[in-house]
């Protein structure tokens, strides 16, 4: 849904629910940012950013745009966008040809991807020559595969891969057509409570935590405009902080940008880590450089990636040291 609401700044309404009015007019001399993003329920609190007047109180004006994820590092380099959102594997691999600098961890999946199979697959090793659905390369739910199948010892060309997005993926192992499939929620909660005779899960996110979400722009915008974004990572703890304040208030706002009530979307972010700053600037410190050299290794070990990515051009923690 690209629909978007622009809030004055004064109050605004969005479903009936009065916007509290952050009494702040957007700076001139910050610019207008638009990020790119998709409705997946991890990138949400950028929109409750947005639409419950964080950003505004910031002195900013952001819009977050949805935009297919295979279109976002090409409408970033073209300036339609002026930062994106994807997972940290995906921003590796776009890394590798588009100069990006990791801003902010958004959260880490926590169980909301996963590799289910049919009865009788119980171990990793029994995946080998079995038909496996995944989407494409340069995907989450291939990397996914790709570290899981590394963990255990299984090397992914012994698999006969047949490419298919999460949604079908789940579908084809419901109907027989191959015996496992990597997928996302809602279908591994489909898969493990309505299909117990046809499916079970192998494993998820949540003991194998290798996906978290990210927000990235280009390097010479943040050279420019260092406060701006100092900003908007203000404005995202304010809405992780708003989520724990108000959930019922957040999750309200949340699903109505992708057509979710507020019981539905509380069940998406289950699967969801949104971390607090103090969380945050521990993972930052002791986690995701490892993370992020040892997903390097995976995707080049896949085929995915090619080139040498310079990890510490790409990942900063200046903004969040810069929190106090």
């Amino acid at each position: 849904m690209k629909r978007r609401l622009v809030l004055a700044a004064t109050a605004g309404t969005i479903g009936g629910l009065t916007l509290g009015a952050p009494g702040v007019l957007r700076a001139q001399a910050f610019p207008r940012i638009i990020i790119g993003m998709s409705g997946w329920p991890g990138f949400a609190p950028l929109t409750l950013a947005e639409q419950a007047g964080l950003f505004l109180a910031q002195g900013l004006e952001v819009e977050t745009r949805f935009v297919p994820q295979r279109d976002r590092a090409a409408a970033l380099a073209a300036g339609t966008l002026t930062g994106v959102v994807t997972t940290l594997d995906v921003l590796l691999g776009w890394a590798a040809s588009t100069p990006l600098q990791q801003v902010l961890v958004l959260d880490r999946s926590r169980g909301s991807d996963g590799v289910a199979a049919r009865p009788g697959i119980d171990r990793w090793a029994d995946l080998r020559g079995k038909r496996v659905a995944v989407d494409r390369p340069g995907t989450t739910p291939f990397f996914v595969l790709a570290s899981l199948l590394r963990e255990h010892g299984v090397p992914l060309d012994s698999l006969r891969l047949e490419t298919r997005n999460p949604r079908l993926a789940a579908q084809a192992l419901l109907e027989g057509e191959v015996e496992a499939a990597v997928t996302t929620e809602p279908h591994l909660t489909q898969l493990r409570d309505h299909s117990p005779g046809k499916a079970r899960i192998l494993a998820t996110t949540q003991d194998h935590p290798v996906v978290v979400d990210t927000l990235a722009f280009p390097p010479a915008f943040v050279e420019r405009n260092g406060e701006a974004v100092q900003r908007v990572v203000r404005a995202w703890f304010a809405a992780v902080a708003m989520i724990r304040r108000e959930p019922d208030r957040a999750h309200e706002i949340m699903g109505q940008r992708t057509r979710q009530s507020a019981a539905e979307f509380a069940r998406s972010a289950r699967h969801f880590d949104w971390l607090d700053l103090p969380r945050n600037r521990a993972f930052v410190a002791e986690a995701l450089r490892p993370l992020a050299a040892r997903s390097v290794t995976i995707l080049r070990d896949a085929g995915v990636l090619q080139a040498d990515i310079d990890l510490d051009a790409l990942l900063t923690d200046r903004f969040i040291r810069g929190m106090g």
